[in-house]
Protein backbone atom coordinates (compact mmCIF):
# COMPACT_ATOMS: atom_id res chain seq x y z
CA UNK A 1 0.00 0.00 0.00
CA UNK A 2 1.74 3.18 -1.20
CA UNK A 3 1.43 6.55 0.50
CA UNK A 4 -0.16 8.06 -2.61
CA UNK A 5 -2.77 5.26 -2.72
CA UNK A 6 -3.61 5.75 0.97
CA UNK A 7 -3.99 9.50 0.41
CA UNK A 8 -6.17 8.99 -2.68
CA UNK A 9 -8.69 6.68 -1.01
CA UNK A 10 -8.69 8.59 2.28
CA UNK A 11 -9.58 11.82 0.46
CA UNK A 12 -12.31 10.12 -1.57
CA UNK A 13 -13.80 7.76 1.01
CA UNK A 14 -12.62 9.00 4.40
CA UNK A 15 -10.40 7.06 6.80
CA UNK A 16 -12.86 4.23 7.48
CA UNK A 17 -13.85 4.12 3.81
CA UNK A 18 -10.19 3.65 2.91
CA UNK A 19 -10.00 0.70 5.32
CA UNK A 20 -13.18 -0.78 3.78
CA UNK A 21 -11.63 -0.35 0.34
CA UNK A 22 -8.65 -2.53 1.16
CA UNK A 23 -10.85 -5.09 2.89
CA UNK A 24 -12.98 -5.15 -0.27
CA UNK A 25 -9.92 -5.64 -2.45
CA UNK A 26 -8.77 -8.53 -0.27
CA UNK A 27 -12.20 -10.19 -0.49
CA UNK A 28 -12.25 -9.68 -4.25
CA UNK A 29 -8.87 -11.35 -4.74
CA UNK A 30 -10.06 -14.32 -2.69
CA UNK A 31 -13.28 -14.58 -4.72
CA UNK A 32 -11.30 -14.42 -7.93
CA UNK A 33 -9.12 -17.36 -6.94
CA UNK A 34 -11.90 -19.57 -5.55
CA UNK A 35 -14.81 -18.84 -7.93
CA UNK A 36 -12.65 -18.28 -10.98
CA UNK A 37 -10.77 -21.54 -10.67
CA UNK A 38 -13.89 -23.56 -9.86
CA UNK A 39 -15.79 -22.04 -12.79
CA UNK A 40 -13.05 -22.58 -15.33
CA UNK A 41 -12.66 -26.18 -14.16
CA UNK A 42 -16.31 -27.20 -14.01
CA UNK A 43 -18.16 -24.55 -16.02
CA UNK A 44 -18.73 -24.06 -19.73
CA UNK A 45 -18.79 -20.96 -21.88
CA UNK A 46 -22.31 -19.74 -22.70
CA UNK A 47 -22.30 -18.74 -26.35
CA UNK A 48 -25.48 -16.71 -25.89
CA UNK A 49 -24.07 -14.61 -23.02
CA UNK A 50 -22.51 -11.17 -23.59
CA UNK A 51 -20.73 -9.33 -20.77
CA UNK A 52 -19.93 -5.60 -20.78
CA UNK A 53 -17.41 -3.89 -18.50
CA UNK A 54 -16.42 -0.23 -18.44
CA UNK A 55 -13.95 1.64 -16.25
CA UNK A 56 -14.70 1.64 -12.50
CA UNK A 57 -17.29 4.25 -11.48
CA UNK A 58 -17.99 5.02 -15.17
CA UNK A 59 -20.83 2.56 -15.70
CA UNK A 60 -22.59 2.25 -19.05
CA UNK A 61 -20.75 5.00 -20.89
CA UNK A 62 -18.62 5.52 -24.00
CA UNK A 63 -17.96 2.68 -26.45
CA UNK A 64 -19.51 -0.15 -24.39
CA UNK A 65 -22.73 1.85 -24.02
CA UNK A 66 -22.83 2.78 -27.71
CA UNK A 67 -22.41 -0.84 -28.80
CA UNK A 68 -24.91 -2.06 -26.18
CA UNK A 69 -27.50 0.49 -27.35
CA UNK A 70 -27.13 -0.75 -30.92
CA UNK A 71 -27.55 -4.36 -29.86
CA UNK A 72 -30.71 -3.56 -27.88
CA UNK A 73 -32.22 -1.44 -30.65
CA UNK A 74 -31.53 -4.26 -33.10
CA UNK A 75 -33.17 -6.89 -30.88
CA UNK A 76 -30.02 -8.85 -29.98
CA UNK A 77 -31.26 -9.26 -26.40
CA UNK A 78 -33.86 -11.69 -27.73
CA UNK A 79 -31.00 -13.96 -28.71
CA UNK A 80 -28.40 -13.09 -26.07
CA UNK A 81 -28.35 -12.71 -22.31
CA UNK A 82 -26.55 -9.42 -21.62
CA UNK A 83 -24.69 -8.80 -18.35
CA UNK A 84 -23.37 -5.40 -17.28
CA UNK A 85 -20.61 -5.40 -14.66
CA UNK A 86 -21.11 -2.05 -12.92
CA UNK A 87 -19.77 -0.16 -9.91
CA UNK A 88 -23.12 1.29 -8.81
CA UNK A 89 -25.80 -1.35 -9.33
CA UNK A 90 -28.49 0.74 -7.59
CA UNK A 91 -28.38 3.25 -10.47
CA UNK A 92 -29.93 0.61 -12.70
CA UNK A 93 -32.63 -0.79 -10.41
CA UNK A 94 -35.35 0.76 -12.60
CA UNK A 95 -33.93 -0.72 -15.80
CA UNK A 96 -36.28 -3.35 -17.17
CA UNK A 97 -34.83 -4.17 -20.57
CA UNK A 98 -35.53 -7.80 -21.34
CA UNK A 99 -32.71 -10.31 -20.82
CA UNK A 100 -30.36 -7.66 -19.35
CA UNK A 101 -28.85 -7.95 -15.87
CA UNK A 102 -26.61 -5.67 -13.78
CA UNK A 103 -24.01 -7.14 -11.41
CA UNK A 104 -21.70 -5.31 -8.97
CA UNK A 105 -18.04 -5.07 -9.98
CA UNK A 106 -15.40 -2.68 -8.66
CA UNK A 107 -17.69 -0.67 -6.40
CA UNK A 108 -16.33 2.36 -4.55
CA UNK A 109 -14.82 0.06 -1.90
CA UNK A 110 -13.09 -2.10 -4.51
CA UNK A 111 -15.45 -5.07 -4.04
CA UNK A 112 -16.86 -7.25 -6.83
CA UNK A 113 -19.74 -9.66 -6.44
CA UNK A 114 -18.95 -13.39 -6.78
CA UNK A 115 -21.42 -13.38 -9.67
CA UNK A 116 -19.15 -10.96 -11.55
CA UNK A 117 -16.44 -13.63 -11.72
CA UNK A 118 -18.90 -16.31 -12.71
CA UNK A 119 -20.37 -14.27 -15.57
CA UNK A 120 -16.94 -12.99 -16.53
CA UNK A 121 -15.66 -16.54 -16.87
CA UNK A 122 -18.64 -18.03 -18.73
CA UNK A 123 -19.53 -15.27 -21.22
CA UNK A 124 -19.32 -16.11 -24.90
CA UNK A 125 -18.13 -12.53 -25.51
CA UNK A 126 -16.52 -10.23 -22.96
CA UNK A 127 -16.45 -6.55 -24.01
CA UNK A 128 -14.52 -3.86 -22.11
CA UNK A 129 -13.13 -0.39 -22.74
CA UNK A 130 -10.39 0.49 -20.22
CA UNK A 131 -9.54 -2.76 -18.47
CA UNK A 132 -11.18 -6.07 -17.70
CA UNK A 133 -10.26 -5.77 -13.98
CA UNK A 134 -9.31 -9.46 -14.34
CA UNK A 135 -12.97 -10.35 -13.89
CA UNK A 136 -12.44 -12.98 -16.57
CA UNK A 137 -8.88 -13.93 -15.62
CA UNK A 138 -10.09 -17.53 -15.29
CA UNK A 139 -12.23 -17.80 -18.39
CA UNK A 140 -13.80 -20.84 -19.93
CA UNK A 141 -12.51 -22.19 -23.21
CA UNK A 142 -14.16 -20.61 -26.23
CA UNK A 143 -14.65 -17.08 -24.85
CA UNK A 144 -13.88 -14.13 -27.15
CA UNK A 145 -12.57 -10.96 -25.45
CA UNK A 146 -12.94 -7.65 -27.29
CA UNK A 147 -11.18 -4.49 -26.10
CA UNK A 148 -13.40 -1.66 -27.37
CA UNK A 149 -10.81 0.83 -26.01
CA UNK A 150 -11.36 4.56 -25.59
CA UNK A 151 -9.43 6.23 -28.37
CA UNK A 152 -6.14 6.44 -30.27
CA UNK A 153 -4.36 9.79 -30.16
CA UNK A 154 -0.86 11.21 -30.31
CA UNK A 155 0.54 10.79 -26.81
CA UNK A 156 2.79 7.92 -25.86
CA UNK A 157 2.04 5.40 -23.12
CA UNK A 158 2.52 6.35 -19.50
CA UNK A 159 6.10 5.76 -18.39
CA UNK A 160 5.06 2.98 -16.03
CA UNK A 161 3.36 1.06 -18.84
CA UNK A 162 6.21 1.06 -21.36
CA UNK A 163 8.13 -2.09 -22.26
CA UNK A 164 6.42 -4.28 -19.70
CA UNK A 165 6.39 -7.23 -22.10
CA UNK A 166 2.98 -8.29 -20.79
CA UNK A 167 0.78 -10.28 -23.12
CA UNK A 168 -2.62 -8.65 -23.81
CA UNK A 169 -5.76 -10.01 -22.19
CA UNK A 170 -7.89 -9.62 -25.33
CA UNK A 171 -8.46 -11.52 -28.54
CA UNK A 172 -9.30 -8.38 -30.50
CA UNK A 173 -8.97 -4.63 -29.93
CA UNK A 174 -10.41 -1.76 -31.94
CA UNK A 175 -8.35 0.97 -33.61
CA UNK A 176 -9.60 3.71 -35.98
CA UNK A 177 -7.34 3.02 -38.96
CA UNK A 178 -4.08 1.69 -40.45
CA UNK A 179 -1.56 4.02 -38.82
CA UNK A 180 -2.61 2.90 -35.33
CA UNK A 181 -2.07 -0.79 -35.96
CA UNK A 182 1.67 -0.28 -35.59
CA UNK A 183 1.50 2.05 -32.58
CA UNK A 184 -0.94 -0.13 -30.62
CA UNK A 185 0.62 -3.49 -31.48
CA UNK A 186 3.89 -2.17 -30.05
CA UNK A 187 2.21 -0.73 -26.96
CA UNK A 188 0.11 -3.82 -26.24
CA UNK A 189 2.79 -6.30 -27.32
CA UNK A 190 0.39 -8.15 -29.60
CA UNK A 191 0.19 -9.40 -33.16
CA UNK A 192 -1.14 -6.80 -35.65
CA UNK A 193 -3.94 -9.11 -36.78
CA UNK A 194 -5.55 -8.80 -33.35
CA UNK A 195 -6.21 -5.13 -34.03
CA UNK A 196 -9.42 -4.50 -35.93
CA UNK A 197 -9.42 -1.32 -38.04
CA UNK A 198 -13.12 -0.73 -37.44
CA UNK A 199 -13.25 2.50 -35.48
CA UNK A 200 -15.30 2.94 -32.33
CA UNK A 201 -19.00 2.38 -31.62
CA UNK A 202 -19.33 5.95 -30.26
CA UNK A 203 -18.63 7.27 -33.77
CA UNK A 204 -22.27 6.46 -34.57
CA UNK A 205 -23.35 9.02 -31.94
CA UNK A 206 -21.03 11.61 -33.48
CA UNK A 207 -22.08 11.01 -37.08
CA UNK A 208 -25.79 10.59 -36.33
CA UNK A 209 -26.79 12.64 -33.25
CA UNK A 210 -30.28 12.00 -31.91
CA UNK A 211 -30.97 15.77 -31.72
CA UNK A 212 -30.28 18.74 -33.98
CA UNK A 213 -27.56 21.28 -33.33
CA UNK A 214 -30.08 23.92 -32.22
CA UNK A 215 -31.85 21.49 -29.89
CA UNK A 216 -28.63 20.38 -28.19
CA UNK A 217 -27.22 23.89 -27.71
CA UNK A 218 -30.54 25.25 -26.48
CA UNK A 219 -30.99 22.35 -24.05
CA UNK A 220 -27.49 22.68 -22.58
CA UNK A 221 -26.89 26.43 -22.63
CA UNK A 222 -29.95 28.21 -23.97
CA UNK A 223 -27.75 29.21 -26.91
CA UNK A 224 -29.10 30.47 -30.25
CA UNK A 225 -25.99 32.05 -31.84
CA UNK A 226 -24.19 31.29 -35.08
CA UNK A 227 -21.24 28.97 -34.40
CA UNK A 228 -20.30 26.50 -31.67
CA UNK A 229 -16.70 25.48 -31.01
CA UNK A 230 -15.75 22.69 -28.63
CA UNK A 231 -12.47 22.82 -26.68
CA UNK A 232 -11.35 19.45 -25.31
CA UNK A 233 -7.81 19.55 -23.88
CA UNK A 234 -6.17 16.37 -22.62
CA UNK A 235 -5.23 16.24 -18.95
CA UNK A 236 -1.97 17.56 -17.49
CA UNK A 237 -2.56 17.17 -13.77
CA UNK A 238 -4.25 13.99 -12.52
CA UNK A 239 -4.40 11.54 -9.64
CA UNK A 240 -2.90 8.81 -11.80
CA UNK A 241 0.50 7.50 -10.80
CA UNK A 242 3.27 7.18 -13.39
CA UNK A 243 2.08 10.14 -15.48
CA UNK A 244 5.06 12.36 -16.27
CA UNK A 245 2.80 15.15 -17.54
CA UNK A 246 1.82 15.78 -13.91
CA UNK A 247 5.07 17.76 -13.78
CA UNK A 248 3.92 20.19 -16.50
CA UNK A 249 3.13 23.61 -15.09
CA UNK A 250 0.83 26.01 -16.96
CA UNK A 251 0.01 29.62 -15.99
CA UNK A 252 -3.68 28.89 -16.46
CA UNK A 253 -5.77 25.70 -16.41
CA UNK A 254 -6.20 26.08 -20.18
CA UNK A 255 -3.09 25.76 -22.37
CA UNK A 256 -2.34 28.89 -24.48
CA UNK A 257 -4.17 31.13 -21.98
CA UNK A 258 -1.96 33.20 -19.66
CA UNK A 259 -4.48 34.49 -17.14
CA UNK A 260 -8.11 35.33 -16.46
CA UNK A 261 -7.84 38.65 -18.29
CA UNK A 262 -6.97 36.88 -21.54
CA UNK A 263 -9.96 34.61 -21.06
CA UNK A 264 -12.22 37.63 -20.53
CA UNK A 265 -10.85 39.26 -23.70
CA UNK A 266 -11.49 36.05 -25.62
CA UNK A 267 -15.04 35.96 -24.27
CA UNK A 268 -15.60 39.51 -25.52
CA UNK A 269 -14.27 38.60 -28.97
CA UNK A 270 -16.52 35.53 -29.11
CA UNK A 271 -19.50 37.70 -28.23
CA UNK A 272 -18.74 39.98 -31.19
CA UNK A 273 -18.47 36.97 -33.53
CA UNK A 274 -21.59 35.26 -32.09
CA UNK A 275 -19.62 32.12 -31.26
CA UNK A 276 -20.04 29.96 -28.18
CA UNK A 277 -16.88 28.23 -26.95
CA UNK A 278 -17.74 25.09 -24.99
CA UNK A 279 -14.95 23.80 -22.76
CA UNK A 280 -15.04 20.14 -21.75
CA UNK A 281 -12.70 19.24 -18.92
CA UNK A 282 -10.92 15.89 -19.25
CA UNK A 283 -12.37 13.48 -16.64
CA UNK A 284 -8.89 12.82 -15.21
CA UNK A 285 -7.89 16.48 -14.93
CA UNK A 286 -7.48 17.86 -11.41
CA UNK A 287 -6.90 21.42 -10.15
CA UNK A 288 -9.63 22.82 -12.38
CA UNK A 289 -12.02 25.66 -11.55
CA UNK A 290 -15.17 25.63 -13.70
CA UNK A 291 -16.36 29.09 -12.66
CA UNK A 292 -18.07 30.58 -15.71
CA UNK A 293 -20.15 33.28 -14.04
CA UNK A 294 -18.07 36.07 -15.56
CA UNK A 295 -18.48 34.82 -19.13
CA UNK A 296 -21.28 35.01 -21.67
CA UNK A 297 -19.81 33.06 -24.59
CA UNK A 298 -17.42 30.71 -22.82
CA UNK A 299 -19.29 27.85 -21.19
CA UNK A 300 -18.19 24.68 -19.45
CA UNK A 301 -19.82 21.29 -19.86
CA UNK A 302 -19.40 18.35 -17.51
CA UNK A 303 -20.63 14.76 -17.48
CA UNK A 304 -23.29 15.63 -14.90
CA UNK A 305 -24.94 18.19 -17.19
CA UNK A 306 -24.82 15.88 -20.21
CA UNK A 307 -26.36 13.06 -18.19
CA UNK A 308 -29.08 15.34 -16.83
CA UNK A 309 -30.01 16.49 -20.35
CA UNK A 310 -29.61 12.95 -21.76
CA UNK A 311 -27.12 14.10 -24.38
CA UNK A 312 -24.04 12.06 -25.25
CA UNK A 313 -20.67 13.81 -25.37
CA UNK A 314 -20.10 12.49 -28.89
CA UNK A 315 -23.44 13.92 -29.98
CA UNK A 316 -22.23 17.33 -28.78
CA UNK A 317 -18.99 16.77 -30.69
CA UNK A 318 -21.02 15.83 -33.75
CA UNK A 319 -22.96 19.12 -33.88
CA UNK A 320 -19.98 21.44 -33.26
CA UNK A 321 -18.67 23.67 -36.06
CA UNK A 322 -15.02 23.31 -35.03
CA UNK A 323 -12.78 21.68 -32.45
CA UNK A 324 -9.86 22.84 -30.35
CA UNK A 325 -7.79 20.04 -28.85
CA UNK A 326 -4.14 19.02 -28.61
CA UNK A 327 -2.68 15.50 -28.28
CA UNK A 328 -6.00 13.86 -27.45
CA UNK A 329 -7.71 11.08 -29.39
CA UNK A 330 -10.76 13.32 -29.93
CA UNK A 331 -8.76 15.25 -32.54
CA UNK A 332 -8.34 11.99 -34.45
CA UNK A 333 -12.04 11.19 -34.10
CA UNK A 334 -13.02 14.65 -35.37
CA UNK A 335 -11.42 14.01 -38.76
CA UNK A 336 -14.50 11.96 -39.63
CA UNK A 337 -16.57 15.17 -39.61
CA UNK A 338 -14.22 17.03 -42.01
CA UNK A 339 -14.54 20.31 -40.09
CA UNK A 340 -11.92 22.86 -38.92
CA UNK A 341 -9.47 21.66 -36.28
CA UNK A 342 -7.16 23.68 -34.08
CA UNK A 343 -4.29 22.03 -32.19
CA UNK A 344 -3.35 23.91 -29.02
CA UNK A 345 0.39 23.22 -28.70
CA UNK A 346 1.50 25.74 -26.08
CA UNK A 347 3.33 23.02 -24.14
CA UNK A 348 4.39 20.90 -27.13
CA UNK A 349 8.12 20.74 -26.32
CA UNK A 350 7.74 20.02 -22.62
CA UNK A 351 4.98 17.48 -23.33
CA UNK A 352 7.26 15.76 -25.84
CA UNK A 353 9.99 15.60 -23.21
CA UNK A 354 7.77 14.43 -20.34
CA UNK A 355 5.22 12.12 -21.96
CA UNK A 356 6.32 11.73 -25.55
CA UNK A 357 4.40 10.86 -28.71
CA UNK A 358 3.66 7.67 -30.63
CA UNK A 359 4.68 9.33 -33.90
CA UNK A 360 8.22 10.44 -34.70
CA UNK A 361 6.79 13.70 -36.02
CA UNK A 362 3.26 14.12 -34.65
CA UNK A 363 2.82 17.44 -36.48
CA UNK A 364 2.55 15.46 -39.73
CA UNK A 365 -0.65 13.96 -38.38
CA UNK A 366 -2.20 17.25 -37.22
CA UNK A 367 -4.11 18.69 -40.20
CA UNK A 368 -5.23 21.94 -38.64
CA UNK A 369 -4.16 25.31 -37.31
CA UNK A 370 -1.34 25.25 -34.77
CA UNK A 371 -2.24 27.37 -31.76
CA UNK A 372 0.22 28.68 -29.18
CA UNK A 373 -1.52 31.69 -27.60
CA UNK A 374 -4.81 33.54 -27.23
CA UNK A 375 -4.16 35.52 -30.41
CA UNK A 376 -3.99 32.27 -32.39
CA UNK A 377 -7.32 31.19 -30.87
CA UNK A 378 -8.95 34.40 -32.09
CA UNK A 379 -7.51 33.80 -35.58
CA UNK A 380 -9.01 30.30 -35.56
CA UNK A 381 -12.40 31.76 -34.64
CA UNK A 382 -12.12 34.44 -37.34
CA UNK A 383 -11.33 31.81 -39.99
CA UNK A 384 -14.33 29.83 -38.81
CA UNK A 385 -16.71 32.77 -39.23
CA UNK A 386 -15.40 33.88 -42.64
CA UNK A 387 -15.19 30.33 -44.04
CA UNK A 388 -11.39 30.16 -44.41
CA UNK A 389 -10.40 26.49 -44.37
CA UNK A 390 -6.77 25.95 -45.42
CA UNK A 391 -6.45 22.38 -44.18
CA UNK A 392 -9.18 20.56 -46.09
CA UNK A 393 -6.74 18.67 -48.31
CA UNK A 394 -4.50 17.76 -45.38
CA UNK A 395 -7.50 16.41 -43.48
CA UNK A 396 -8.46 14.24 -46.45
CA UNK A 397 -4.90 12.87 -46.64
CA UNK A 398 -4.77 12.08 -42.93
CA UNK A 399 -8.24 10.58 -42.94
CA UNK A 400 -7.05 7.75 -45.20
CA UNK A 401 -4.20 6.90 -42.82
CA UNK A 402 -6.07 7.32 -39.56
CA UNK A 403 -9.53 5.93 -40.32
CA UNK A 404 -11.39 3.11 -42.03
CA UNK A 405 -14.65 4.96 -42.55
CA UNK A 406 -18.12 3.40 -42.67
CA UNK A 407 -21.70 4.52 -42.09
CA UNK A 408 -22.52 2.28 -39.12
CA UNK A 409 -19.63 1.34 -36.83
CA UNK A 410 -21.67 -0.76 -34.40
CA UNK A 411 -23.21 -2.84 -37.18
CA UNK A 412 -19.82 -3.48 -38.77
CA UNK A 413 -18.46 -4.82 -35.48
CA UNK A 414 -21.52 -6.99 -34.78
CA UNK A 415 -21.37 -8.44 -38.30
CA UNK A 416 -17.66 -9.16 -38.01
CA UNK A 417 -18.14 -11.03 -34.73
CA UNK A 418 -21.11 -12.86 -36.27
CA UNK A 419 -23.40 -12.02 -33.37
Amino acid sequence: MTKSAIKKYTERLGFFGMILHYIGRFMTKTEQQVIGKLTVRFGKVKKNRLVFKNREMMDCTDNPEAFYEYLISSGYNKKYEIIWLVSEKRKFRNQNTGNVKFVTAENKYGWSSPLAYYYGATAGFFFYSHNSAELNRYRCKGQTVVNLWHGCGYKDAEQGKKKQNIKPDFDYALVPGPVFVKTKSELWNCEPDRLLMMGYPRYDWMLHPSMSKDEILDSLFGWKGKKAVLWMPTFRKSDLGGCAENEIELPCQLPAIQDMNELKELDSYLREQEIILIIKKHPLQTEWDENEQEFTNIRYVAEALLEKKQIKLYELIGISDGLLSDYSSVAVDYLLLDRPLGYVLADYNIYKEKRGFVFEDPLEYMPGEKIYNACDIRKFMKHLTDGTDSYRQERAKNLKQMHNKTENYCKRLADYLQL
